[in-house]
């Protein structure tokens, strides 16, 4: 695969030479380097007289790779080609127009003008977009939350995994894999009232390199522009909400993570709706059974474990769900309320004489099922309960930060109620308990994002977006 790799890159190589002796005119850029949203200036000389000629953006397309929506291989990227704008040539083969930098990845892009798609180009320039970012705020009420956005980010292993610290210390990454060089991160407002220091920082080893505004090769984090934030935390106009789980998408279950019937009928289940945390209503639809036949449901679990090398694998759990008989024309409709299991996809089979014949699936949603005691003196130990963390190693690490100081994971894979005790700690007022995804293990050892809270998990997260969990505790005198 190395050498099929290397004979690629030699084969573009040399067709980038004949390109430029082939190319008959000139395309001239104001600047060399800029940032997403800025304008520049492009100059076609010495083209076709009086000929329209297409500007082409030469950039990247990226995704995560995972396996079987569960193993997560690493950031990837392919060619990506974008027609900018078209323009015509005057009487003397020139042309100039401003155009905006879009929304893409940090890096060298090539910008080239061409007449005819499968041609040479007529001419080209190249552009380096420099990563930057923006505060959307810089005051905000205790336990609420400032948002950073990340421009230009990526997609080389030194520009994709920037990190953010609050008061000096480092809170998790953000990267634009999968958003176009684009993400966001919200950094809660923990106290005590008064200032505070926001700073991003950058190193692929997921952790901040501190000479990279001094003498880093690679020149400072945003180029000249801002990368460093003193916020003010005001007292809040009402007491922070104790448990909360950020908006959930509408989602369906993955095919991946579903057993195969063991025979084919034209048996079919339906669920609605088809996500959702432990606890919500649901109507189980089955259609094209045999007429007034007995059929057993059986939700399945996922057990197994990573570290112990035991395959995971969805397991029937007895009792959950019960046999229903089907009516005259072959068809049911069952309620029920989903348990607290693992999350992710959750598959449910229909089973007739001990054979599965049809299959369907609910994507298990996390929820905070308990925190006890909300308040107490310093050095209370707080309960903690969730439920609903999936299996898969995208999902299966919830990552807890107190009062923006990563502290540890939880694991999806030990238990359907996962439980741990933390310890109230600072002064008194409130205090808060964050809990964000994070990614247990990762094939690419370069940029490292393993084990670290994932801040921009909303728009950037491998496979689908998942929610934050928020808590907060009071510390009495």
């Amino acid at each position: 695969m190395a050498d099929d790799r290397l004979s690629s890159e030699v084969r573009d190589r040399l067709q980038e030479r004949r390109d430029e002796q082939t190319a008959s005119g000139t395309l001239v850029a104001s600047d060399e380097e800029a940032y997403v949203g800025d304008t520049i200036t492009l100059r076609g000389l010495n083209l076709p007289a009086d000929t329209e000629v297409d500007v082409i953006w030469k950039t990247v397309e990226g995704r995560w790779g995972v396996l079987q929506a569960n193993e997560v291989v690493g950031a990837q990227y392919r060619p990506r080609t974008v027609t900018a704008f078209t323009a015509r040539t005057d009487a003397d083969g020139r042309f100039e127009r401003d155009w905006e930098i879009p929304e893409d990845y940090g890096g060298e892009h090539t910008i080239e003008l061409r007449t005819d798609e499968d041609g040479p180009p007529l001419a080209k320039t190249t552009i380096a977009i420099t990563p930057w970012f923006e505060l959307d705020r810089t005051e905000a009420p205790l336990g609420e939350f400032f948002t950073i956005t990340g421009y230009g980010i990526g997609p080389n292993v030194l520009e994709n995994n920037y990190q953010i610290a609050w008061d000096n210390g480092t809170m998790g990454f953000m990267t634009g894999v999968i958003n176009r060089g684009t993400a966001t991160a919200r950094v809660r407002a923990v106290g005590p009232v008064g200032s505070h220091e926001l700073q991003v920082w950058r190193n692929y080893r997921g952790v901040p390199f501190l000479q990279n505004n001094t003498q880093s090769p690679f020149g400072e984090v945003a180029g000249g522009r801002q990368y460093a934030w003193s916020v003010e935390v005001t007292d809040p106009e009402s007491e922070p909400e104790t448990a909360w789980v950020e908006s959930m998408f509408d989602e369906a279950p993955l095919p991946a993570h579903m057993p195969d019937p063991d025979r084919e009928t034209e048996a079919e289940l339906e669920i609605s709706p088809q996500c959702g945390q432990p606890g919500t209503d649901t109507v189980l639809t089955g259609r094209g059974f045999p007429p007034e036949q007995r059929v057993d449901l059986v939700w399945h679990t996922h057990e197994g474990h990573r570290v112990k090398d035991i395959p995971i694998t969805p397991e029937p759990v007895p009792g959950v769900l019960p046999s229903v008989e089907t009516d005259e024309e072959g068809s049911f409709q069952l309620e029920f309320e989903v348990p607290k299991d693992r999350g992710a996809t959750r598959p449910i089979t229909a089973m007739i004489d001990g054979e599965s014949v049809a299959v369907t699936g609910f994507m298990l949603q996390p929820e905070i099922t308990s925190i006890a005691p909300t308040s107490g003196p310093s050095g209370t130990e707080i309960e903690i309960a969730l439920s609903g963390i999936g299996w898969p190693i995208y999902e299966n690490a919830y990552y807890f930060l107190y009062d923006n100081k990563p502290l540890g994971y939880i694991c999806g894979l030990e238990a359907k109620i996962n439980e741990t005790v933390l310890r109230a700690a600072g002064e008194p007022g409130w205090h808060f308990i964050d809990v964000y995804p994070s990614l247990f293990d990762v094939q690419d050892d370069e940029p490292n994002f393993e084990l670290i809270p994932h801040l921009s998990y909303l728009d950037n997260h491998p496979v689908r977006p998942l929610p934050g969990l928020h808590m907060a505790f009071e510390i009495t005198e």
